[in-house]
């Protein structure tokens, strides 16, 4: 029998849903459900259902046969319009039939187990390309009832059965018939619109950029939802002069304005219904001819009839009327248009729920139609994608009805924690479910209110104060916080607005809440401003909060990634990164990290991952001394007790210049002579970086290839590959004919045939250096570089010299005084090799002096040479011959310990290169002489200097000569700072990059930082999920970021062959494509690394070409194709250099 626990279906982890959150209509997606049992299961199927269509069962299948776990997976197509597909699972084994669906709390998430048929998992699909206004997404919203707000002059204005108040201060009231409680009589403050107009200064220093107004139509009600006429400003508000006056000066100061439709029902002393015969109209009321009889449902004419809540003032209308609609919707004069006409923004639509889905889908397109930009917001108060309205299930956000509602769940949200009524940790399960519910669009558009004439106060709920159903209006209105709850609901207003004002959607402060008004239900919570005795802390601290959301992207349209839940902690990131928000606008970088602590008196720390989207500092957003460091990844934060922490990453001054580059080899160049060289191709491909933006040419080690043509095996430290020399210059010197340049095979332009081009270079070489020979007595130049090249030149001349006299054999195998070096066996093996010796020095001759050449062109192109220090020799290398002492050798001259790394995410075995180790003790006795000529000699050919495997110096995976595998090595201490300080104190500052991937510890780190050098970050290591499950990459400003290196496979390659399904999905996600576009994967994962803040953005070659598997450089651990690709000769019609230099120009480069 299936227990809870060995089924498992997470909605909201990609592992189980490729979609996480709402999908667009007509997208592909998997769902899967991890099974654990060794009972049979014969079935697995998936129960789709959609209203109109009914339910389909999909069959699930899996790939594991062996074992107890099994992933059962299906892909499905999803419809093609805007709705909502519900779903559970359906588990079929020999013990019985299990359902697995939903949660109990309908949250999502990790869904439940059972033996019947559960509730189901939600998809809300939306429409292709719905969106939502983006200058509304932006705005920070205020809400006015108009009666309240504002009052200028005091003119009394005459309405039938008003109580006009003169003073602004007194508590408002109903006046009801003491016998039946109908409200009789209406009180009016004389709150206007020239009053609003007086008060858009206050608006606007306080943050705000759009209005939106309760009901402002001329009615019998102090609140206007009783509407008289639809197409007139109330007279005791003002006139239409008004409302344009206030529309033009509103729109001077970059706010903009919503007019709320009450369209369910209007009033009954109106023009349309008339009961009170006020209007000269002939109204339903009045007679079944009146052109508006039709809008109405009379039960017994005329005094019966549908009602709003049974308020007989309120008759309802038909909405599906035709002429009721064309009078409200799609009329040339029609309300919407005719107030649209008059420079509105927008409408939000009273009561959504009890307007059919005729008139508000028609009135949504309709405005739409008119005015793409203009907002459109329901009143929903509960989960706005699958509110069920009267029996009706309604699909607010499926594209084609609103664009946002009053977020009433998210209150209840965040009071329900700030109060205590919920936990950190079902509060972020709350706060999952609507991001995984609602559609990006309207999830950043939501009305995201604390406050509204429809509830209490703000500062009352939060404060706790005693409160009843059935409390008498006298005894409301008598209630005032003692300064105890006042304290408590202060603290907590300012957690729940700096909340607000942090996540996505659009905040709302209905008007008074940010000065501290208090007041239970209405009228209670509709008093009039205080404008006198407002608490000012309070509406300094909104000022800020909504100052800081309008000053940076990232808190408004910034992705949103949970980080913290439990007990009475919560806390989310709000964050965009390499340029581009949730929506793909380009957009400033920036990162947040919100966190509140509702405990009553008691600090607490929390420690969170934040290794996926920021490094270094952050600093509190309001007090920046306070700073918070990230280290290795995690960052821990304190937060007072009644407190919202706003932590802001902090921008640091850039301290370098930021610079693109290429990573290309010059063997794999174009070439017709067999391999890449210092020809005319290098040069084309110099000024290809240099029309393309680049700064940087990285190549690999420049020195001879050693085993498995391998430029990492080496075989001198200092000198150059000579099959990279150019046979073009050589033939135009004269020492080479046009047909000594003829390749003798047929050359695969895909990949190097080394073997072959290695002889045919050999050949070549020896004919142009015996035409040389007959002048090189005359050649200062050549002359001179021996000279100068003596201490490895003569060296290395001398050892190849040993290999040809003695088969090519190792030089431990040597005789022993050539083997150890007796002077008078060298004096007598060079004077038996002089041709040999002499044929090595005019090879590294040629290739110093073309290398040289070929280098000055890039300086000129303003390029810089990145080269490539290997720290190890290859064991049969020049060095380790002419050296020994300086490598820890058995007496024989065979390595004591050797080369490697342990066990990594190249080998599972480790690696074991067979490099000797040093003999740091040596070379310390000497004051790292032979160092100190490498780096100089290095740094003479290229202008910064990669040390590979730096991680060695700090501490090296030491290897026993014998051993077959890397496994059993041990970890000694490296030469450290010391070592680099000497170098510097000799060669000067050098600019070097330090290779530290792999396994890297705190103390390599810190030797890192100590020295000041710049680290590699890849791309492909970091987009693996950290402990939270989240994806991402973040770099310092002190680092080169990579796609890939030489060792990684391609970024396409990697995509497609060596990640998971999941991972595959969440990158799509990530970089806003579909999985199945690795090259469109590739482009943006460049331009995030560009976007990212390391100092250098390195792509290889065939990134740039999104080049599959078969471009991969190297394997590490294999022998094989390694180093062997090579470009097509035709690769820069491929490229496009203006793109490439307009991203160096984005993002500064």
């Amino acid at each position: 029998m299936l227990e809870a626990y060995q089924v498992e279906h997470n909605s909201q982890n990609i592992y189980y849903r490729s979609i996480v959150g709402a999908a667009e209509a007509g997208s592909r997606l998997r769902l899967g459900i991890r099974i654990r049992t060794y009972e049979t299961i014969q079935q697995v199927l998936v129960r789709l259902w959609q209203d109109q269509t009914g339910e389909r069962l999909i069959p699930l299948e899996t790939r594991d046969t062996q074992g107890e776990q099994k992933f059962y997976t299906a892909w499905f197509n999803l419809p093609d319009y805007g709705c909502l597909v519900w779903y559970y699972f359906v588990i079929t084994t020999e013990s019985g039939t299990y359902f697995y669906g939903n949660n109990a709390e309908m949250l999502g998430g990790v869904g439940a187990l059972s033996m019947e048929a559960p509730s189901s998992y939600q998809i809300t699909i939306y429409n292709k390309g719905a969106h939502t206004p983006d200058w509304f997404k932006n705005a920070v919203m205020y809400q006015i009832f108009p009666d309240r707000f504002a009052r200028s002059g005091d003119t009394i204005v005459k309405k039938k059965g008003a109580v006009i108040r003169t003073d602004w201060t007194d508590d408002p009231m109903y006046l009801k018939d003491p016998d039946t409680k109908e409200i009789i009589a209406y009180d009016f403050f004389g709150g206007n619109l020239r009053g609003v107009m007086e008060k858009l200064d206050y608006l606007k220093d306080l943050g705000i950029s759009c209005i939106y107004f309760n009901p402002v139509f001329e009615s019998e009600s102090n609140h206007h939802y009783d509407t008289g006429d639809y197409h007139k400003i109330d007279p005791v508000l003002g006139d239409i002069e008004d409302f344009r006056a206030l529309v033009t000066a509103a729109e001077q100061r970059g706010i903009r304005i919503i007019l709320d439709g009450v369209f369910s029902h209007t009033g009954s002393n109106s023009i349309y219904f008339n009961r009170q015969h006020q209007y000269r109209s002939i109204g339903a009321y009045q007679s079944k001819e009146s052109p508006y009889y039709s809008w109405y449902h009379f039960r017994n004419y005329p005094n019966e009839y549908d009602c709003w809540w049974d308020f007989d003032t309120l008759p309802n209308v038909n909405e599906t009327d035709p002429a009721y609609m064309d009078f409200v919707i799609t009329g040339k004069d029609s309300v919407l248009h005719h107030w649209m006409n008059e420079g509105i923004a927008g409408w939000r639509l009273d009561v959504i729920d009890e307007l059919p889905p005729t008139f508000s889908k028609t009135f949504f397109a309709e405005l739409k139609k008119r005015d793409p930009d203009a907002v459109m917001i329901g009143e929903v108060w509960e989960d706005a994608s699958n509110k069920v309205a009267y029996g009706t299930p309604r699909e607010y956000l499926s594209g084609n009805e609103m664009d946002s509602a009053m977020n009433y769940p998210l209150r209840t949200i965040m009071f329900d924690f700030l109060t205590g009524a919920s936990d950190g940790h079902q509060t972020a399960r709350r706060l999952a479910s609507q991001i995984e519910n609602y559609p990006k669009e309207n999830l950043y558009a939501m009305m995201n209110l604390i406050g509204s004439h429809d509830v209490q106060r703000a500062i009352t709920v939060l404060a706790g104060v005693p409160y009843y159903e059935g409390m008498p209006a006298i005894e409301q209105s008598r209630v005032r916080m003692t300064d105890e709850q006042f304290d408590l609901g202060m603290r907590r207003l300012l957690m729940a607005t700096l909340w607000q004002m942090t996540y996505p959607g659009v905040p709302s402060v209905y008007y008074g809440d940010e000065i501290g008004m208090q007041g239970f239900k209405d009228p209670f919570n509709r008093r009039p401003y205080d404008w006198e005795h407002g608490n000012k802390e309070i509406r300094s601290w909104f000022e800020r909060f909504i100052a800081i959301r309008n000053e940076n992207d990232a808190l408004r349209t910034g992705e949103i990634l949970p980080l913290y839940g439990a007990g009475d902690v919560i806390a989310y990131a709000r964050t965009i990164r390499s340029g581009y928000d949730v929506f793909n606008q380009e957009k400033e970088d920036g990162v947040f990290i919100a966190a509140f602590n509702r405990n009553l008196t008691e600090t607490l720390t929390i420690e969170i991952d934040v290794s996926d989207f920021a490094c270094g500092t952050f600093e509190d957003a309001f007090k920046p001394s306070r700073t918070y460091e990230v280290e290795r990844g995690r960052l821990r934060i304190k937060i007072p007790p009644l407190f919202g922490l706003l932590l802001r990453e902090r921008k640091e001054p850039r301290r370098y210049e930021r610079k693109a580059g290429v990573l290309l080899h010059p063997t794999s160049l174009p070439s017709k002579y067999g391999v890449g060289d210092f020809g005319k191709e290098a040069y084309r491909f110099l000024d290809f970086l240099a029309e393309a933006g680049q700064k940087v040419w990285q190549v690999l080690p420049l020195s001879p290839v050693g085993y498995g043509y391998s430029p990492y095996q080496s075989i001198s430290a200092f000198a150059g590959n000579i099959m990279m020399i150019d046979l073009e210059e050589l033939a135009a010197r004269g020492w080479l004919t046009e047909k000594d340049l003829f390749l003798p095979y047929e050359a695969n332009t895909a990949f190097i045939d080394f073997e072959r081009v290695k002889q045919f270079k050999k050949d070549v070489l020896e004919k142009a250096f015996r035409a040389f020979r007959k002048t090189s007595a005359k050649d200062k130049d050549y002359k001179e570089f021996c000279e100068k090249e003596a201490y490895w030149l003569d060296d290395y001349a001398l050892f190849h010299a040993g290999k040809k006299a003695y088969a090519r054999t190792a030089w431990t195998d040597w005789p022993d005084p050539v083997k150890y070096r007796a002077p008078d066996a060298l004096r007598e093996l060079a004077a038996q090799q002089a041709d040999e010796i002499e044929l090595d020095r005019f090879k590294q001759y040629i290739f110093h002096l073309q290398w040289n050449r070929l280098h000055d062109y890039a300086r000129k192109k303003g390029i810089e040479i990145l080269g490539d220090m290997p720290i190890f020799v290859a064991q049969d290398s020049a060095d380790a011959w002419a050296h020994q002492h300086l490598f820890d050798l058995n007496e024989d001259g065979t390595p004591r310990t050797v080369a490697g790394v342990p066990p990594d995410y190249f080998a599972a075995n480790g690696q074991l290169w067979g490099n000797p180790q040093y003999n740091w003790d040596a070379m310390k006795a000497e004051n790292y002489a032979w160092w100190k000529r490498r780096f100089r000699k290095l740094h003479e050919q290229v202008d910064i200097l990669r040390i590979d495997h730096f991680r060695a110096f700090e501490a090296y995976w030491s290897i026993d000569g014998k051993a077959e595998t890397a496994i059993n090595g041990r970890w000694l201490k490296g030469p450290g700072k010391p070592f680099f300080d000497e170098i510097e104190r000799e060669l000067g500052e050098l600019d070097i990059v330090a290779e530290d991937l792999g396994i890297i510890t705190s103390e390599v780190e810190r030797l890192r930082d100590d020295c000041g050098f710049p680290g590699m970050k890849i791309v492909h290591f970091m987009l693996e999920p950290n402990e939270s499950g989240r994806v991402g990459f973040v770099t310092p400003e002190n680092s080169i970021v990579y796609t890939g290196t030489h060792d990684n496979n391609t970024t396409v390659g990697w995509y497609t062959r060596d990640i998971d399904e999941v991972l595959r999905e969440t990158l799509a996600n990530m970089t806003g494509t579909t999985s199945d576009r690795p090259k469109t994967i590739c482009k943006r994962l460049i331009k995030a690394a560009y976007a990212s803040h390391a100092r250098m953005a390195i792509i290889p070659m065939q990134d740039l070409l999104a080049l599959d598997e078969r471009a991969r450089m190297n394997t590490p651990g294999t022998v094989g194709i390694n180093w062997r690709w090579s470009l097509k000769k035709d690769y820069l019609l491929e490229l496009d250099p203006k793109k490439l230099k307009a991203l160096c120009v984005r993002y500064h480069r």
